[in-house]
Parts: structure tokens; sequence; C-alpha cells
């Protein structure tokens, strides 16, 4: 590994004058000191570009790019073909990295290691609290990985964007890995799926460098949409190995098409049944952020009858089967 190797950070920006600031500071303060960090402004109509072209002033490292909204997929793969490192590191706007992720992390890298992974910090933005309903394990078998990136994901296994570290290089094998700019959701996975399937080795540090902040105002309410998304994206999965003619891989990936058409079946059956019984959903009785808002729409308003239909879901949601 050189130590003098460049990193290129990726930062899609829309609209997070409230967090890019931070963002940009977490990559300024790291401790390994050889990286660029591309900025990408799509079209955000908000103060992001003041504060972005603040950093940019202070330091020639960090690179500004702006262009119409053309959404997040997009914007990345602008940044995949400008950056120059030997390693990617992708930042949403609104995320920050602990100041020795880099120092850490590159030291692992080696002929045959090609990721490293690290774990992360699910934040919520109110109360700055570790949000455990928000939470999988960014860790797959690491004998098994490129299987369990198809087979487990969204199951038991999640890799946010920044956790990740990578060589370069991955991207530029035949066919070229970019995101997906058809897919309107679960573009990330698709991207995994194949960056994980050209590496030759993974490794991981168990340090959570990543801070992932859960806004509420982020967070998707539209699980049907969400669930249309992921079957369009497993189907991506399987024409992916079957093009390269994988047949191992395409079984698995049959079948996580087969479990991901039969949630979605569920949901358009019966979408209170899911939605009750999956505490990720941010829609889920189970789920913290759904019960907090429904206390907060209720105390707005003040008629007898309003309390009691609060009465009644706090009843309802403490004697669920599936509580």
């Amino acid at each position: 590994m050189n130590p003098l190797a460049l990193i290129s950070v990726i930062v899609p920006c829309y609209n997070q004058e409230d967090y890019i600031d931070e963002c940009l500071e977490s990559v300024y303060n790291q401790t390994y000191t050889h990286w660029e960090c591309i900025i990408i402004n799509d079209g955000s109509t908000d103060e992001s570009e003041k504060i972005i072209k603040k950093w940019v002033a202070l330091d020639s490292r960090f690179i500004y790019h702006k262009q119409n909204n053309v959404g997040l997929s997009s914007t990345r793969n602008k940044g995949l073909e400008i950056a120059k490192g030997k390693y990617i590191q992708f930042l949403d706007g609104d995320d920050t990295l602990s100041l020795q992720k880099f120092e850490k992390q590159i030291q692992l890298f080696t002929d045959t290691i090609d990721i490293i992974i690290c774990d992360y910090f699910p934040v919520d933005n109110d109360t700055g609290s570790f949000r455990k309903d928000r939470y999988l394990t960014p860790f797959p078998d690491v004998l098994n990985y490129k299987k369990d990136v198809v087979t487990r994901w969204e199951k038991n296994l999640s890799i946010p964007c920044h956790c990740v570290l990578f060589k370069s290089s991955l991207i530029y094998t035949k066919p070229h890995i970019f995101f997906d700019i058809t897919l309107p959701n679960h573009e990330d996975w698709l991207f995994w799926v194949q960056l994980f399937y050209k590496s030759k080795q993974i490794t991981f540090s168990h340090e959570a460098y990543a801070h992932y902040r859960i806004r509420k105002d982020s967070m998707c309410t539209d699980v049907n949409a969400m669930n249309q998304g992921f079957v369009i994206a497993a189907e991506k999965v399987l024409d992916f190995f079957m093009a390269e003619n994988d047949k191992e891989f395409m079984n698995y990936a049959h079948q996580k098409l087969k479990e991901v058409k039969n949630k979605y079946d569920r949901y358009t059956s019966n979408p209170a049944q899911i939605l009750n019984t999956d505490s990720h959903n941010p829609l889920s009785w189970r789920s913290s952020s759904f019960f907090s808002s429904a206390r907060k729409m209720i105390s707005l308003l003040t008629p007898p009858v309003l309390w009691h239909t609060w009465q009644w879901l706090k009843n309802a949601r403490n004697n669920s089967p599936h509580k």
C-alpha cells in the first residue's frame, strides 16, 4: 500500500444547508491528508453553495461541481467520472466521518484486499442518540460476502455508502460499474452487488467510523414505492448475473427476487400487516418515529375525542401481538 495514495471523496449535495458544513469539516479534519473531496451541487436552491464555496476557498483539495438537478445516482456517477484517486469514499452531504477513518482503513489494503468496511453509528438528528431500530450489521461473512450482499440485503445486512472505502480500479472492470440512473431507489444495493462480485477479497475495521444521520424528513414514507424499487433492483441483480453467466449467483438472485416480490405482494394485499410488523419501517406501529409523529399530530388538536383517539392508538400499539 502506497502511504501517499490519493483518496477521492464524493459528496453529492441537494439542499443540505443545515448539514453540509459539518460533513465537509469531517473530511477536512481527517488525520490522513492525501485526499480530494469532490462536491457535486445537484441544483440546490438553498444556501448550500455558499457554504461549499467557503471550504473550496479554504483548501484546494475541495473540488466543486455545480449542475442542474438530475438525482442522486447521476450525481454520484459524475463524482466517479471526476475522481482521480486510487481509492473511493462516498459521503452523503448530511453524514459525517470520524477523523481517523481514512488513516485506519487505508492501512488494511493489500494486493488482494479491495474493499474495507467499517461499522456505523445511526444517530437521531433531534436527540443525538443511537437509533437501534435503524441499524443492521454492515458486515457480511468474510468468506461468503459476495453471496451475502445478494441474499441477506435488508434482512440482516445493510451497508451505508460511507462505511466503505474501495479501490477505484474495481469500477473500471468490464463492464464498468456505475449507479443505475433508472432505479427509483435501491441503487446502492445494485452497485454493491456488482462491486463486491468483482473484488478479490474484503476485510473489516469494526470501529464505527461512519456517522449516519437519521432525519425525519429523509425517511422514506412511501413504502409501496420502496418495495416496487426493490423488485426492480432485484430484477437488475438477476440480469447482471445472467450477463456474467454465473449459474450459482443466478440462483441466489432468483431466490432474492422471489423473496422481494413476495414481500411486495404481501404489502399490496395487506399493507397494515407489513407496517405493523416491520420495525425498520418508519411507518410501522413498532417504529418510534411513527408513534412519535402520531402523538405530535394529535397533540396539536384539542377536542376530547382526539384525546380518546390518542389513547386508542397507544392501547392498540401496546396490545399488538407483534409488539
